[in-house]
Parts: structure tokens; C-alpha cells; sequence
């Protein structure tokens, strides 16, 4: 994470960051550049010399958690998601701004549009990258444990919502709506055929999200 100010000025950086760029001290990394956008590609979507990228993303927010490619002084090039948030201050009228950056170590990674929902999703969920993989993996492990006894329930009437609750819970923590809708509906009928629909939904996320995971470590 970097901090900026209001005036798009940087002020701080995290040590993951630090660590991202091949530093070991914020000192360091303040003496080695003006602003991150001094490492950007000058391909990358958000290289602009007229205008801060800060203010590109806020100004535009289908901008935010955009695909950057970044050059190390080292020469390595990596593909990072970067991502702005606004920090508002207590009791004064002032801002900062918290920039994200997402990347997949020290290669360059482009992620599809099939996959970028996710790695949205990781940014929305605060967690480390690392962390959130491992989180998700182990979701879709408990939830294919949990098919065939949800299924059978729901086929059988019985009461499945300890379940679902379970499976919800997880869900809710890892940000991924679209697989509580599908709880939902699962809650809500006992139609076999709308059943049959939602819980191929329900394996079919499930896979899709695994292999995304799986592909990229």
C-alpha cells in the first residue's frame, strides 16, 4: 500500500510495498523516485504525463483496479492490479488516498476478463493475495464436501439450513455474492428442476473459481 495526500503527493508505503519494488527502507524508496508512476510502462492504461493517475481513477471509476504493467530498477516487469481508495480524516477536512497494488510476484501476468472478477473481489476482501487463495481453496473444498449431503437434503425435504448457513458464512467472508444468491435460491425451493438448476450453478462456480485459483499459483 502507498499512501498519498490530497495533492497526489506520496507520503507513505507499507512493507509490502517496500518489499514489491526491491527496497528494505521507505527512505530508500523516497530517494529512488518522485512517485510510483515513475515505474509505470509507458503502455500501461494509466501512463498519462498531463495528469496524475490518482485523478484519472477518481476521476473515472471504471479506471479503479486497473491492469498495470511496472518496471523495477532491477529490469524485471510485472502486471499488477492497482486499485485507489479514499481515506477521509476524523474531525478534519482533509483526505488521503490508499493505492492497492495486487501483483502475482515477479513475472508479468495478464488476467482475462474471465478471470478479472475475482481478483476484483480479492481487493474488495482487504485480505493478502497469498492468504485469499488459500482461503478460497479451501471454500471449494468444504463446499464440494458438502454437495451431495446439501443436495440429497433438499431432494429428501429435509432441513439443510445448518448447511447452508455454514456455506454462507464462508461465502459472505470471501465477498463472493454470487454464490449466496445461489444459497438462496437453493433455500427457497424445493422444485427439483429449479433445484437441479441452481446446484449445477452451484458446482459450476465452485470449479470456475478453483481453476482460476489453481491457474495462478
Amino acid at each position: 500500500m502507498i499512501l498519498y495526500n490530497q495533492n497526489y503527493e506520496m507520503i507513505g508505503i507499507s512493507s509490502e510495498g517496500l518489499s514489491l519494488f526491491g527496497f528494505l527502507t521507505p527512505e530508500d524508496f523516497f530517494r529512488s523516485c518522485n512517485d510510483v508512476s515513475d515505474y509505470f510502462l509507458e503502455t500501461s492504461p494509466l501512463y498519462n504525463t498531463k495528469k496524475h493517475y490518482i485523478d484519472l481513477i477518481i476521476s473515472e471509476s471504471q479506471s479503479n483496479i486497473q491492469d498495470m504493467q511496472i518496471k523495477l530498477d532491477n529490469g524485471d516487469i510485472m502486471s499488477a492490479k492497482i486499485a485507489v481508495e479514499v481515506v477521509n480524516l476524523k474531525d478534519l477536512n482533509e483526505h488521503y488516498y490508499s493505492v492497492k497494488l495486487l501483483f502475482d510476484g515477479n513475472r508479468l501476468s495478464y488476467f482475462s476478463d474471465q478471470t478479472r472478477w475475482l481478483w476484483d473481489i480479492l481487493y474488495i476482501s482487504r485480505l493478502d493475495a497469498n492468504e485469499f487463495k488459500t482461503r478460497v481453496l479451501e471454500f471449494t473444498k468444504i463446499a464440494k464436501e458438502r454437495y451431495e449431503a446439501l443436495y440429497e437434503a433438499k431432494l429428501l425435504l429435509i432441513d439443510a439450513s445448518d448447511i447452508i448457513k455454514e456455506l454462507a458464512a464462508m461465502a459472505t467472508n470471501l465477498k463472493l455474492t454470487e454464490f449466496c444468491q445461489i444459497l438462496i435460491n437453493i433455500q427457497s425451493t424445493n422444485d427439483e428442476k429449479l433445484l437441479n438448476d441452481e446446484f449445477y450453478q452451484y458446482m459450476q462456480f465452485i470449479e470456475n473459481i478453483e481453476n482460476i485459483i489453481k491457474s495462478e499459483m
